[in-house]
Formats: structure tokens, sequence, C-alpha cells
């Protein structure tokens, strides 16, 4: 058989250059808007500071150094200080006005002691054009990385205005390590660029199984069917199926082992680095639970693309005793109540993917819930031809528009941030259901509480 060669597959270069080119844009796409969220935030913080001002007090300021011994000028100073030790991230924070066409400090957030220190009345001599637009045009403003005798900065100006007249009678600044900030940015461009390159992998390797999939269609179609040209056949699928059997191996190995070897590096730099600060050190944490959540897609694809491939015996199953074994293993001793009905029946099917669709199920009411007391009904209704089984819960509840989306593969509400997840447990659910011929739906009015709703027929059946 012939291997793939994108300069012979034309479809399959339009299609791998695609995904190469939507990996550009979604690249950009996170750079963009991790730049805006970031620019947000860092505005809300200055303004939410700029509210808490005493800006009373610029009142009795004169904007020279004999400010220094006025009572206000302290008051000022102090918050200015406070602000700076509650906000790491930030290096400066001050005031400053304008006067004759010239902008001049009032106050700053450095110890008098400090190198650092601009005294009030001092002269910003390199004063650029967002320094001068904030106080004249009265915007927020977040700079572009700009250069200073103290050094390279992201600042942000956030006008402050007169009561009773509106006009702008001075500015309060924040100045953030340009290096950091844009080392923010990059660190996200760089993770979101591992999941490109997954993608990009993993299509050459579909493409190559397309590729001999395609070719064994055209053998089998124009062959004539005798007995040896079938049993050539059965190799070649033979062939195939090991194909794809040395492809769940290069996903489980030849991708997992470089991201185990990201996370050993990562783990080496940390311990040869010295006087790390506490943001690198939170970037390499956050690095390294990436890369765990990588690799925990990695086996949930595997685990998803398993189902169906062999055959497991029928067993007869407890169904009543398995779901009192789940509870035990997967529910907490405190803060869950969980009811079983006594009816669940004793049935012929394959007890693995029974214990599988409940241990998910019952897994993210578990993970998912967020009331005091999380409640868990386990309910069993016998149909004409079907069992019908119910996992409710007292949880948050999914929005009418998510309860056909969660059960996509790498599907989850909430940011994988907030709750881990990769997004594939209930995937593998609908797959196994629909494997046995039946069904599952969720009814929740996205407010309060869910309910996974599923059918198997009561004879086992298969379309596997």
């Amino acid at each position: 058989m012939k291997e793939i060669n994108l300069k012979k597959a034309p479809l399959q270069r339009i299609v791998f250059f695609l995904i190469l080119i939507l990996g550009m844009i979604y690249l950009y796409y996170t750079w963009t808007r991790f730049k805006e969220e970031r620019t947000d935030s860092v505005l809300q913080i200055a303004r939410s500071i700029e509210a808490a001002l005493p800006k009373g007090a610029l009142k009795t300021l004169e904007v020279n150094p004999s400010d220094i011994n006025k009572p206000d000028y302290q008051t000022l100073k102090n918050s200015l200080k406070a602000i700076i030790r509650v906000n790491p991230k930030a290096s400066f924070a001050y005031l400053y006005t304008q006067k004759n066409g010239k902008i001049y400090f009032m106050v700053d957030s450095e110890p008098e002691s400090s190198e650092d220190y601009s005294p009030p009345g001092q002269e910003y001599t390199e004063a650029d054009e967002p320094t001068f637009k904030a106080i004249n045009n009265g915007n927020d403003i977040i700079t572009e990385p700009s250069t200073d005798r103290w050094g390279t900065w992201v600042s942000a100006y956030i006008p402050i205005r007169d009561k009773v007249s509106g006009k702008t009678i001075a500015v309060y600044g924040m100045d953030f390590d340009a290096k950091s900030w844009n080392n923010a940015l990059l660190f996200e461009v760089f993770q979101s660029s591992l999941l490109v390159l997954l993608f990009l992998i993993t299509s050459l390797f579909l493409f190559k199984i397309m590729d001999k999939n395609k070719i064994l269609n055209y053998d089998i179609i124009n062959r004539k069917i005798e007995e040896k040209k079938l049993q050539d056949a059965l190799l070649v699928l033979k062939k195939k199926n090991d194909e794809l059997d040395q492809f769940a191996y290069i996903v489980s190995h030849d991708l997992k082992a470089p991201l185990r070897a990201i996370y050993s590096l990562s783990e080496w730099i940390i311990e040869d680095l010295t006087n790390i600060s506490d943001e690198t050190n939170s970037n390499f944490k956050l690095l390294q639970g990436r890369i765990l959540r990588m690799e925990n897609l990695i086996n949930g694809i595997l685990e998803y693309s398993r189902i169906g491939t062999t055959n497991i015996e029928l067993e007869r199953v407890d169904l009543h005793k398995m779901l009192e074994e789940i509870v035990e293993t997967i529910v907490p001793n405190e803060g869950f109540e969980v009811s079983i009905d006594n009816n669940f029946p004793i049935i012929s099917t394959e007890k693995i993917l029974m214990h599988q669709i409940f241990s998910n199920l019952i897994g993210n009411a578990v993970k998912y819930n967020d009331k005091p007391i999380g409640k868990i009904e386990c309910t069993y209704v016998s149909l004409p031809d079907f069992h019908q089984f119910t996992i409710k819960d007292n949880g948050p509840g999914i929005p009418k528009k998510y309860q056909e989306k969660v059960f996509g593969v790498f599907q989850t509400i909430l940011a994988r941030d907030i709750k881990e997840s990769t997004g594939i447990g209930l995937s593998i659910v609908k797959k196994i259901i629909e494997g046995k011929l039946g069904s599952i739906h969720i009814e929740s009015d996205g407010n309060y509480g869910s309910s996974f709703i599923f059918t198997i027929p009561k004879k086992p059946k298969t379309i596997v």
C-alpha cells in the first residue's frame, strides 16, 4: 500500500494547510483575547483604586516640595504605599498633574529613601503622548511598553475629575514591568501552541489512515470475489487494524513522552534557577498543570476510541449492589445524601460498561455540585422494551443550549481553570449507551439540578 504523500494528495494538503492557518488564527485570537482581558482587568483594578483614593486631599497640594509636610500629602502617600503592598504585580503607583504644558508628580508610592522616589513637583520629562492624553482628554488608558529613567513599563492611567466642574485635575497611574507583562502574554500563546501542534500531528496520522482506507476500498471494489482475493483483502484489513493499534501506541507513547519531557525539564529549570520570583514560579506551576491536562486529554482520546473495539462477555449484574459500591467509592462521606431505588434489577449486560456509565454520571454529580448538602437520587423505571435509569442531582443545573453540547468530545461548560475536566466522560457515556442501541438526554431548567435519563434495551443489543 502507498504511504501518504501530501504533494500527491491535494484535498489532504488543503485540509492540512487549512488546519495550519486556523491554528495560526487561533493563536492570534488567543493573544488578542488574553491581551484584552488583561487590559480590562488592570483597568478595572485601577478604576477601583482611583475611586477609593481620598481625592479631597488633592485640593491642599501645591505640587512643590513644601507639600511633604502637609497631612494631606502624607495621607495620599500612605494610600499609594498600601496599594503597592496589596498589588505585588504593580511596581509604582503615583499621582501626576499638568501645569504650563508640563507633567509634574504630586505623590508617589516610593519611600523618601528610595532612589526611585519622586518628590512633589518633580517634572516628568519623559512624558509621552498617552501621559498627556489621559489628563487632556480624560480617557482611561493602558499604554504600550515605554521606557523612562526608571525602566520600561506598561502603565495604567485613570483621570481624577473635580466633582463640581467635571474637569480632570490629576491622573492616577500604575506601572507594570513590561517584560513580565509580555511574558504573561507569550506564556498563554505558548500553551495554546501546544494544542495546535497536537492537532497538526494528529491530522497527519489521520490522513495516513484515510489514505490507506481509500486504497483498501479501491482494491476491494476492483477485485473479483474469489477465495484467494478475499483472503488477501482480509490480510490487508488485519494490517489496517495493526496500524490502528500502532496509531494508538504512537498517541499514547510518542506524544505523551515529549509532554513528560517538557514537564521534567520545567522541574529541572525550577531547581536550577536561583532567586526565582513568585510570579515565575507560579507560571511554571501553571505550565505543568497544562501539560498534565494535555496528557489527560490524550488518555481520554484513547479511552474513547477503544469503546466498541473489543467484545465483552455478558454477565448477570446486580445493579443495586453495583450502585452501592460506586457510591461508596466516589461519593464523600460528608456533605452528600444519596438515595438508590430498591427496584434496580439484575440484568444481563457488560458489567464494566455499565459501571463506567454510572461512575461517570455520579462522579459528575459530585464534582459539579455547589450546594452545602449535595443530593443524588438514583431511580429506575421498567419500560416495555427498555430499562430506564435516572441520575438526578441538586447541583447548578445545565442550560438548555448546553444540554446536547456536553456530550461532545472535549466539551465542558465551565473553563478548565475553574473546574478541571477533560470533557471526555459524558461523550464516553453517550457512545456506550448508543452502542447498546439506547439513548440518553438531560432534563434541567438551567438554574437548579439536572437529571440524566438513559435507556438500554432489555434484550442485549449492540451496533458494534
